[in-house]
């Protein structure tokens, strides 16, 4: 593809150097966005037969693997390219893979929720003195990783849901996706967002036509229900 530096990669490269050909993807950027997007693509399935057939690598390839994410977030690739050669099946699996990479870096444990807590301390308003305000301030990461989950759900379970709850279950992960971290009080709107549509689906829940698929979701159903009630009485007190 026109690339000013394939001859580089040609001279110095010795054949079967699986590590140094992804090495090349991650250092050299002077061919257009697109073929970056593809080449980290293919740079992360390289990656998965470096781990089958070099196992004495791993920290090496966790570091690869970990540049190869943060570019595609920077090329903006949807995350589901990256899935299968990550061998996952869903977005939300890339990012907590890019998350707990990021948590490792801060020298955290291996955890997406590490790496979300980290982001929530490091930006938390000073002091915020609202009912409202004081309640995200102890569970906004809470409401957001249950909203996660019920997300995930639709994904796995869509047959035991109809166009309705899709609907409304679709809102829901457009918030959850505009909600941004540290917290601060400029994302209050997002979060109301999300727990609007979240009571809307715990609500529809209790219908018998959803029973099945309520019954996939355990712990998160009553858990987002207690929530979004813990919420509401945040905001608006008790009427």
């Amino acid at each position: 593809m026109r690339d000013p530096d394939l001859e580089t990669l040609l001279r110095d490269v010795p054949e079967e150097q699986p590590v140094a050909v992804i090495r090349y993807v991650l250092a050299s950027h002077r061919v257009p966005d697109w073929v970056t997007s593809n080449d980290v693509i293919d740079a992360l399935w390289v990656l998965a037969y470096v781990r089958r057939y070099f196992p004495h690598l791993p920290e090496e390839a966790d570091r690869l693997e970990r540049d190869l994410l943060e570019l595609g977030c920077a090329k903006q690739i949807a995350m589901i390219r990256m899935a299968p050669p990550l061998n996952v099946r869903t977005r939300q699996a890339v990012e907590n893979r890019i998350l707990r990479h990021r948590a490792a870096a801060l020298g955290l444990a291996r955890s997406e929720r590490q790496e979300r807590a980290h982001r929530l301390s490091a930006g938390r308003p000073a002091k915020i003195t609202s009912a409202e305000g004081q309640w995200y301030d102890r569970h906004a990461l809470s409401l957001w990783e249950a909203a996660s989950e019920l997300v995930g759900y639709r994904t796995r379970f869509d047959h035991l849901i109809d166009d309705e709850l899709a609907e409304s279950i679709i809102g829901l992960r457009r918030a959850v996706r505009e909600m941004e971290w540290p917290l601060t009080q400029a994302h209050f709107p997002t979060l109301r967002e999300i727990g609007w549509w979240a009571q809307e689906i715990v609500d529809a829940l209790s219908e018998d036509r959803y029973a099945d698929f309520r019954q996939q979701l355990g712990e998160v159903h009553p858990r987002l229900a207690e929530l979004t009630a813990q919420q509401h009485q945040a905001r608006f007190g008790s009427s």
